[in-house]
């Protein structure tokens, strides 16, 4: 339900922008630059071993296991901190590199137009793709606050049942 919320409020931004700018021209979809930054995260988190943690973390904000350990809930949150970082650092290094693609251009203004489109764009699903993450990683540290504040339900309950008889 808060995925749903969310990505409700950022159609909706997104389009305000939009009007504000002038017209609904917000169609612009360059799947290339999109294509790139998401490679780049990937190959970052499975070069690191944290793909799995990464995926795990889904589970966890979704509530559906409860049962996961402290250390499974931080390499979620790191595997999910790191997708983060790759995929930014991933689009200000690809900006850069459309960038300076600019200067082997000739002096056509259409050409640097459409250059400094294509680098806007990467830019914008870089940081795009970490505000869609920004939610997973705080409900990450909230489950990590929360079971170190509550503890191991299941082995409280087991030492209270020995303590008892």
């Amino acid at each position: 339900m808060y995925w749903i919320c969310f990505i409700v409020m950022m159609i909706i931004i997104v389009s305000i922008a939009g009007l504000m700018s002038g017209g609904m021209n917000i169609a612009v979809l360059d799947l290339p630059s999109l294509l790139m930054i998401l490679l780049i995260g990937i190959s970052v988190l499975v070069a690191a071993g944290l793909w799995k943690d990464f995926v795990n973390a889904f589970r966890f904000t979704m509530g559906k296991d409860k049962k996961a350990g402290l250390s499974e809930r931080k390499r979620a949150r790191e595997a999910v901190e790191l997708l983060m970082k790759a995929v930014r650092y991933g689009g200000v290094f690809l900006a850069l590199m459309n960038f300076a693609n600019i200067y082997n251009t000739p002096d056509d203004p259409w050409v640097w137009r459409a250059n400094l489109v294509v680098i806007s764009l990467t830019l914008l699903y870089a940081y795009a793709v970490n505000v869609l993450l920004l939610p997973v990683r705080s409900r990450l540290s909230v489950g990590i606050i929360e079971y170190m504040q509550t503890g191991d339900e299941y082995g409280e309950k087991k030492e209270n049942e020995k303590a008892e008889e």
